[in-house]
């Protein structure tokens, strides 16, 4: 019985934290957001015919393709 009822609750706690992270994701800036944000703090204006990470990627000194790369990777080391 005892053992039932700490299989219950861990079970609910597990959930629990599982509603919190879902909230906080939900709640959070997103992608385009932050990079907007970012280039406007530091007064950086895209180019004729320039996109959001074209500019995100010059503003870094880095071409598109290194930072598609890098937010590859940073999107699989998080995980679901």
């Amino acid at each position: 019985m005892r053992k039932r009822i700490y299989k219950n609750l861990e079970e609910l706690e597990k959930l629990d934290a599982a509603v919190w992270q879902a909230r906080a994701y939900r709640n959070r800036p997103s992608c385009v957001e932050v990079f907007r944000e970012l280039l406007s703090r530091h007064a950086i204006e895209p180019l004729a015919a320039e996109s959001l990470a074209e500019t995100v990627a010059r503003a870094s000194g880095i071409s598109a393709l290194q930072l598609k790369d890098l937010l590859w990777e940073r999107e699989h080391s998080i995980g679901p």
